[in-house]
């Protein structure tokens, strides 16, 4: 049985509005926010609410220190939620023409990806540039799952390695990682050891190329990501410890500290390669690494959307030979 067949089955009278008030109040966690988000009262969602209460039998929603928070019979439910409402909104979708649909896709994404994805779609722009078609891409921080929940992104591209249920999303390729220095180092090219590693100076990256977090780690950009932590695990086997000398917010970044100095970065491979020139050496990762899935994540609301739909082909076909 279909999810929205079994949400039919489960509620038999269930109203439209009732399940754009529940939508509505899942991402803005506020009567009032989803009232202005839908143009009805406050009042008229909260009598949604009641509705909804009555027939689920769950609270649904509970008050707390930051709003209207969901219970977990409100996360089991929004994604089916969310797909009946974009089966429904895709009912009265004519297409899309990139020729002639003025339309603004925002995207949230790695450094690496917006380098590889930029160029590909300022294209698409050139080519309907009569159309207003226009695409917003952005750097990807700790908010983007809100972002993406509230609709002011339409796409992210990152490394999250378990998407939300309320998550569409499909894997572009897997992210290697690589260890990079100038090239000329008195070390040599030759393959790394952990103990060199511990005895270098280490450029480290916030997080906006590989984006991970470690478990418990949250808010602060400067936080190490998954990558950074597996070589401080495989150092500390061994009671060893890097030392960090500069944290910068980027791959580019960190390759320019590395042509002009004797410091050492754990990077992207594949930026590090497109982007370092004769001027660096890549090296390989001396202890067990996973390359990464690089993955784009959209809202399962929005899966039919004709205009979505074009724009992640494009951005699937770009990553096709990664």
């Amino acid at each position: 049985m279909r999810p929205t067949a079994a949400l039919a089955g489960q509620t038999g009278a269930l109203q439209l509005h009732q399940l754009r008030a529940i939508d509505a109040l899942y991402r803005d966690r506020s009567v009032t926010l989803a009232a202005a988000r839908l143009c009805v009262t406050p009042s008229a969602i909260s009598h949604s609410l009641r509705r909804l209460r009555e027939m689920l039998g769950d609270e649904l929603f509970r008050r707390g220190r930051h709003g209207m928070q969901p219970t977990e019979r409100a996360h089991t439910i929004i994604p089916r939620i969310r797909e009946a409402l974009g089966l429904l909104d895709s009912a009265f979708d004519s297409g899309f023409d990139p020729a002639v649909a003025g339309r603004e896709f925002r995207i949230s994404g790695l450094l690496s990806m917006r380098m590889l994805l930029a160029p590909v779609l300022a294209k698409k722009v050139e080519e309907s540039e009569r159309s207003g078609l226009l695409i917003d891409f952005r750097q990807i921080n700790d908010s983007f799952a809100d972002d993406l929940e509230s609709g002011h992104i339409d796409l992210a591209i990152t490394t999250l390695s378990q998407p939300h249920p309320w998550m569409r999303s499909q894997v572009l390729h897997h992210e290697a990682m690589a260890f990079v220095i100038r090239a000329g180092h008195p070390r040599g090219n030759g393959p790394l050891s952990l103990i060199e590693l511990a005895n270098m100076t280490h450029v480290n990256l916030r997080g906006t190329d590989f984006y991970r977090r470690s478990q418990g780690q949250r808010g602060d950009g400067s936080l190490e990501s998954m990558e950074a932590v597996g070589l401080g695990v495989a150092l500390a086997q061994h009671r060893l410890e890097a030392k960090v000398g500069i944290v910068v917010p980027d791959t580019l970044s960190a390759l320019e500290v590395v042509k002009h100095t004797d410091l050492i970065s754990l990077c992207p491979r594949r930026v590090a390669e497109l982007h370092g020139g004769d001027e660096i050496c890549v090296l390989d990762v001396p202890y067990p690494a996973y390359p990464s899935p690089m993955r784009m994540i959209w809202n399962v609301r929005q899966d039919r959307d004709a205009g979505l739909h074009w724009l992640r082909e494009i951005i699937v076909e770009a990553c096709r030979n990664l």
